[in-house]
């Protein structure tokens, strides 16, 4: 019996095939290696940005670093700064959700406050909120500048620079008495739209200017109060602090009627006379009328009447 000897060829394929087996074992080492070294060095990566994201939040929402230390408050004229320092001291105080402090510059309630301060005080114009890094805030405020109260049978209006009108019941008497403004009575009864403005441009200056002008130039003092029978007519009517009153009109003219004024009381009624008067009307263009308590209404002719003359007048005293 012969025994099995193995050929070359056959030896040959063996090593071969050893050597594909071993080399298929370093590779799969190798490539199990490097997914290891990948793994770590991405486990490191996420790691750390975990904790530097850990780290920004705790320093922006947790830490003391960004805690409000000062809230100014800047522009107020008519306006107390107390309340309006109360009400944003109120907006910071405690914590979101029991452990976020509300007293920090990037969590400053900044929308919320500005409409709390517009719905409580309507003589707030505008609300500029601004954060300074990294503990300042400073609120800049332009309040309404009124002229004068408008009021119809029911309701009275504060009236601004443009002539919209604001519901004077949203205002406290402290407020209104604090403004000091001319006040105009409506006596027609019509209802004042609080979307428009209720008087013409020129009649609501008429109106504002009105006393200080006849003081300035004629020396007699009107009582803020005034009244019209209709804001569309441009008449209006003044009580002086004497007692007697001045019927005046926008249409004839501020300048020339405060000069027939003068004239009328400079050459036919007597100072001594005119607490007797009962008005002067003043609406009829170079002609004036008054009237004294007991007797009949008279009237003054004023031809020709140099307005430039009252102007010139007011520009010396403002020089």
């Amino acid at each position: 019996m012969s025994s099995f000897v193995p050929t070359p060829c056959r030896d040959y394929g063996v090593i071969n095939m050893i050597k594909i087996i071993k080399r298929k074992k370093n590779n799969s080492n190798s490539e199990l290696q490097k997914k290891q070294k990948i793994f770590s060095g991405r486990w490191i990566f996420h790691l750390t940005g975990v904790i530097f994201l850990i780290t920004v939040l705790f320093v922006l929402f947790f830490s003391d670093l960004l805690l409000v230390n000062e809230v100014k408050i800047s522009g107020l004229d008519r306006l107390e700064e107390a309340p309006i320092r109360d009400i944003s001291n109120q907006k910071i105080e405690g914590k979101y959700f029991n452990f976020m402090k509300k007293n920090n510059l990037i969590l400053f309630p900044q929308n919320s406050l500005e409409q709390e301060l517009l719905e409580k005080f309507k003589r707030i114009q505008t609300v500029s909120i601004k954060k300074h890094f990294p503990d300042i805030v400073e609120l800049a405020i332009e309040e309404r500048k009124f002229v004068m109260l408008l009021c119809e049978s029911e309701k009275c209006y504060l009236l601004n620079e443009e002539g919209m009108p604001y519901p004077a019941e949203n205002f406290t008497q402290e407020e209104l008495a604090q403004e000091d403004l001319p006040v105009l009575r409506d006596l027609s009864g019509a209802r004042i739209d609080d979307e428009n403005a209720p008087l013409k441009e020129d009649f609501q200056k008429f109106a504002v200017e009105l006393g200080e002008r006849v003081w300035e130039d004629v020396g007699i003092r009107l009582k803020q109060s005034y009244e019209t029978p209709s804001r569309m007519s441009g008449d209006l009517k003044a009580e002086t602090e004497a007692g007697w009153k001045i019927y005046f009109s926008e249409e004839a003219g501020m300048e020339r009627e405060i000069l027939m004024l003068r004239v009328v009381l400079e050459q036919k009624i007597e100072k001594e006379r005119q607490k007797d008067l009962e008005y002067i009307d003043l609406r009829i263009a170079n002609k004036v009328f008054y009237k004294f308590k007991e007797g009949t209404e008279q009237a003054q002719e004023v031809d020709d009447v140099p307005v430039s003359e009252t102007k010139k007048k007011k520009d010396r005293k403002e020089d």
